[in-house]
């Protein structure tokens, strides 16, 4: 006889994996998880959609302290974001992300504020005798199958881009500001296979893209970014509504160069770019509908295009330290 998943004990955990060149900015990474069941890394995205009519609210902080390189550099970034989400149907779910970032140097003083919202569309599906969407309800033999969703999100530019700073009197450069002054839509594609009662493999590839704003003192544009991540999770101790699980993770990132306004054309800028891959470990506990989780990662395969000139850039953090903490109720 088969056991029947109860989605109303589903705890869904909402994870913001902040990355950009020059860690300016973050995208978002959706796992959901239960007592039983697939397990959800912390960076990389579950293909597991909201249970149909589930709502759920999140609050993730992650503190990014940089190496560094010369004068007057980044100290830190806090990425942090607030989220809500609503289960459509079984194979459809929505999300609205709002960041609150907060940046600071040596040189240049700190900045904080509202990021740009963020909006996503996600699209469940299964591999059981062929492909097809993720119906209602789903025993625990089911969930073993394959299980895949494509993503679709866009940025609202609402986050403020002519910030100034109380050191200098000037603005801050566009990798400082919280916002990004235009819409940055992305595209992404998960996996995920449930290997043993205990053991969860996870995938994804995603793809975000940045337009060109006008600064009051420059036309920026932020490189585009592709990522990669990969993860194992286990349940480490499960009892009733409790679940424990560990995570490791492998995290790819490959940054384009930011591109600025020089002689009347959009020019690639040099400090800037490159590829890394982070591997993180970390752990989530699940009671019911709430879920906590705490992880930290750190770059230890990189390849800037000039690293001894992107001080403050991604790869090169001390660490990336993150908790999450999550409920969700079904109406």
């Amino acid at each position: 006889m088969k056991r029947l998943a109860r989605p109303s004990l589903c705890a869904v955990l909402l994870l913001a994996a902040p990355g950009a060149a020059r860690a300016h900015h973050g995208v978002a990474a959706v796992s959901v998880a239960g007592p039983e069941g697939p397990g959800a890394a912390l960076e990389t995205t579950s293909p597991l959609p909201l249970p149909q009519g589930t709502f759920f609210a999140m609050a993730k902080s992650e503190y990014v302290p940089f190496r560094r390189l010369s004068p007057g550099p980044k100290t830190y970034s806090l990425f942090n974001m607030a989220a809500l989400g609503f289960g459509i149907r079984p194979w459809l779910s929505a999300y609205v992300f709002q960041p609150f970032n907060v940046k600071s140097t040596d040189g240049e003083g700190r900045n904080s504020g509202v990021g740009d919202t963020s909006l996503m569309l996600s699209f469940g599906f299964k591999y059981d005798e062929g492909f097809r969407l993720v119906p209602e309800k789903e025993s625990l033999d089911e969930l073993m199958d394959w299980h895949f969703s494509f993503w679709a999100a866009t940025t609202l530019p609402v986050g403020p881009t002519e910030r100034f700073n109380g050191v200098l009197g000037e603005a801050f450069a566009p990798d400082m500001q919280t916002g990004f002054g235009s819409m940055s839509p992305s595209l992404g594609i998960a996996a995920l296979k449930q290997l043993t009662d205990d053991l969860t493999w996870l995938g994804e590839v995603n793809y975000q893209h940045f337009f060109p704003h006008d600064y009051s003192f420059t036309r920026y544009q932020f490189g585009g970014e592709t990522r990669v991540n990969t993860a194992l999770v286990y349940r480490a101790y499960g009892a009733g509504k409790f679940r424990l699980d560990v995570a490791g993770e492998l995290n790819g990132l490959h940054l384009q160069r930011d591109k600025e306004l020089e002689a009347g054309n959009m020019e690639s800028l040099t400090a800037s770019g490159g590829g890394m891959i982070y591997a993180g470990i970390g752990t989530r506990l699940t009671y019911g509908p709430l879920s906590a989780g705490l992880g930290v990662r750190r770059a230890f395969l990189k390849d800037l295009n000039e690293e001894a000139d992107q001080q403050g850039a991604e790869g090169l953090e001390r660490l990336r330290a993150s908790f999450t903490l999550s409920y969700s109720t079904r109406f």
